[in-house]
């Protein structure tokens, strides 16, 4: 989480009512994400910038799971 943010992304992730997850690193939350992800799942990212290259490494690991 960047600095300049004055709130803390795990507390709302604590107090969400659905589950919801956050990891400080970008490789590990598309790793998380992949892993999980199911068929029919739909996949939303929000970002006001690159976000890390997270949209490549989503798309590029539920492809390489689909040829499991």
């Amino acid at each position: 989480q960047p600095p300049h943010i004055p709130w803390q992304v795990s507390e709302v992730a604590d107090a969400c009512v659905q589950p919801a997850h956050w990891n400080g690193d970008v490789d590990t939350l598309a790793d998380m994400v992949v892993k999980t992800a199911q068929p029919g799942d739909h996949i939303l990212v929000m970002s006001n910038g690159g976000f890390g290259g997270i949209h490549q490494k989503l798309l590029d690991g539920l492809a390489n799971k689909a040829l499991l």
